[in-house]
């Protein structure tokens, strides 16, 4: 027997011009999703990057802090409580400021964050080589992050830091390296340092006591057999209720649900993907739609032939399927460039990863199925004997 014509191929291709306005039609629904999603796992992603570059199993957190903007320290005493638990090889305190002002000589200054940690501890994770960090020994010094906004006039090359001249919360500050980060919609800038300059930049942090007194963070690193989970309840036991205890994962998941789910801007990206979900269904059924329309006498002469309802069905959402997949391509190629151009310019942590982009696929097969259950409607209700 002879191969079945493939008239759902054939419809769709016969006309290259307008071939090329329905692939642009589903690629632009598929850009819109693509775009959505990436500010919103940006939103996510970029958050959380400082918790994944701590060098540890375990985190100690105070127990009011809802978020990891919320400053809310602990006292540091019981970093040193910790130490005692079995199974804790170290702990490390990390701390955190988000209302420091960085001022270029005769510019004005715009509030960064400043992250500071023991420089003898593998504690934060910085692209920074050694010798760039045991600059941070000198006092006054500094790490600059290269994602931060321009407005802080911070230059791109380690070449002229040594050139910038600017003032941390009123004191000079010398930038003597670069690490990446990344910023976040909270901080438009990362600085790191040590923590004894951390201390001599902010020494009225703790009113009346030392400065390094209170931690914003504590990095609880175990011994290689040591079970995380039964360490981490060990450790709530043993400390007061000031604090609480969480595996570094789960406090990544943590501040994620917080954003997505109790922050507006999450809903908002949330609802941009929903209406890119629409605008597609409204392109895609159009497209498939006028395709019906131009074809009806050849499709009532089919059913006069005696083609019965499941092969239009069937003809129909194979068009879409190839629709979806030819829009998708185009779609996921101009997002992957807005990715990097959004990127570069914001300094979001943008990626286009295999997750999304699957996700996406599904979402757009999806998209076109619909339209395509839309569209079939009239077909449906073709009569022959009405057209002829």
């Amino acid at each position: 027997m002879p191969a079945q014509t493939p008239l759902a191929w054939k419809n769709l291709t016969q006309d290259p011009r307008r071939l090329a306005a329905a692939v642009s039609g589903v690629g632009f629904a598929v850009l819109l999703i693509f775009i959505e999603l990436g500010f919103m796992n940006a939103l996510l992603a970029s958050t959380v990057q400082i918790l994944r570059r701590l060098n540890g199993q375990l985190v100690i957190v105070s127990a009011a802090k809802y978020a990891l903007p919320a400053r809310d320290p602990f006292d540091v005493r019981r970093v040193s409580q910790s130490q005692g638990v079995p199974g804790v090889k170290a702990v490390y305190p990390v701390y955190i400021d988000t209302l420091a002002v960085l001022r270029e000589r005769g510019a004005r200054g715009y509030p960064i964050r400043v992250i500071a940690f023991d420089l003898d501890a593998d504690v934060v994770q910085l692209d920074a080589g050694a010798q760039v960090l045991s600059k941070l020994r000198a006092p006054g010094r500094s790490l600059s992050d290269v994602a931060n906004r321009r407005k802080y006039h911070i230059p791109r090359q380690d070449a002229g830091l040594a050139d910038y001249d600017a003032e941390l919360c009123g004191r000079e500050i010398h930038l003597v390296g670069q690490f990446h980060l990344g910023i976040d919609f909270v901080n438009d800038g990362n600085l790191a340092m040590s923590s004894a300059n951390f201390a001599n930049y902010f020494p009225n942090r703790v009113p009346g006591r030392d400065p390094l007194s209170m931690a914003d963070l504590a990095v609880v690193q175990l011994h290689e057999n040591a079970d995380p989970r039964v360490v981490k309840q060990a450790l709530r036991d043993s400390l007061g209720a000031d604090v609480d205890v969480f595996s570094k994962d789960e406090l990544i998941q943590r501040e994620m649900t917080f954003w997505r789910t109790s922050v507006p801007v999450g809903y908002i990206f949330l609802v941009g993907v929903y209406m890119g979900f629409v605008v597609g269904v409204i392109i895609c059924y159009q497209i498939i739609y006028s395709d019906v329309a131009d074809h009806m006498r050849e499709f009532a002469t089919l059913k006069a032939m005696g083609y019965t309802n499941p092969y239009f069905i069937k003809l129909l959402l194979s068009q879409a399927l190839y629709l979806s997949l030819m829009g998708f391509v185009p779609g996921a190629a101009s997002s992957y460039l807005c990715y990097k151009a959004m990127s570069s310019m914001t300094g979001l942590t943008m990626e286009l990863s295999a997750v999304v982009a699957f996700s996406v696929l599904l979402v757009t097969i999806l998209m076109c199925i619909v339209s395509g259950c839309l569209a079939v409607r009239k077909l449906l209700a073709l009569d022959p004997a009405e057209l002829f």
